[in-house]
């Protein structure tokens, strides 16, 4: 029987607020006693999208997406009492995600997880649903714990901003995931499941595809970026979505990371992060420019 973690695993204590990465990316969150995020309102933000950090009591997810979500109003503040049609709008409004990718990962999601009431946001840290083992920026769940860790792991974290930029400088491209998850699969004792390792994949081609913004297929996504969006759960000040992202566009992406991850792992190509020394693919070797 798997031991079930306590409730205090999902609170804002695990949530890195510290101060934003660069002040060009986001400005400092103005100094405010904590206050309660009670019927997913914020007292102090009102009812606009700026950033408030998770405060006592509200609950967060692995997932940086829909945390940053909550962290801005786009979802209920304090991560709790949430429905799929919130879930579903959120996207939309947040990401500018088309209708079909918003509802197919809604609602795909919710099946997974078994979900037939409201949710809260930790409920996303179910282990072994839509939650997997080797993910870039959390460790994995500890034995037969039910709930896996919600804080992000500041080495994973530091790991994989250090393994990326290998073909762009200072951008997260869909080659630099390819090597980083075969990196991360092959030291697990127990492969993933079909479905985890390709939302393992699809997650990094939805943040690549929204953040790094209409050409991020191609150019990927600023690594500093990147970092201010896992760590604070946070979007970078006055940033706009500047194109719909589709379900098509996502699954090409997706198939993309899982060719170049399949590849590596048949032998048929190196992975340079295995030897630093290993040459990197030139441009127009990359699997983006078939995308």
């Amino acid at each position: 029987m798997r031991r079930t973690s306590t409730r205090v695993d999902s609170t804002v204590s695990q949530t890195n607020t510290e101060t934003p990465i660069s002040p060009l990316l986001a400005s400092p969150v103005p100094g405010h006693d904590h206050h309660s995020h009670a019927a997913g309102i914020c007292p102090v933000r009102g009812s606009n999208n700026a950033f408030c950090p998770p405060q006592p009591g509200d609950r967060r997810s692995p997932c940086p997406a829909l945390n940053a979500l909550a962290n801005h109003g786009f979802l209920p503040r304090d991560g709790m009492n949430i429905g799929p049609f919130a879930i579903y709008r959120a996207l939309r409004e947040g990401y500018q995600l088309s209708m079909f990718l918003a509802f197919f990962l809604t609602f795909s999601g919710w099946a997974i997880l078994g979900q037939l009431r409201k949710m809260s946001l930790w409920d996303l840290s179910r282990h072994n649903c839509i939650e997997h083992d080797a993910s870039l920026f959390h460790v994995d769940a500890h034995g037969e714990e039910e709930y896996a860790p919600v804080a992000v792991s500041n080495s994973l974290m530091k790991s994989s901003l250090h393994q990326g930029g290998q073909y762009i400088p200072g951008r997260m491209t869909l080659e630099d995931v390819a090597n980083i998850r075969v990196k991360r699969e092959a030291a697990l004792q127990k492969p993933l499941r079909w479905w985890q390792a390709e939302i393992a994949r699809g997650e990094m081609a939805v943040a690549i595809g929204v953040l790094g913004g209409k050409d991020g297929a191609k150019n990927g996504l600023d690594l500093e970026v990147l970092r201010l969006w896992v760590t604070q759960e946070r979007l970078p000040d006055d940033w706009k979505p500047d194109h719909t992202q589709g379900l098509y566009k996502t699954g090409w992406m997706t198939k993309a990371i899982r060719d170049r991850m399949t590849a590596m792992q048949k032998g048929q190509m190196p992975n340079i992060l295995d030897d630093e020394r290993t040459h990197i693919l030139s441009p127009t070797e990359s699997v983006s420019k078939r995308i």
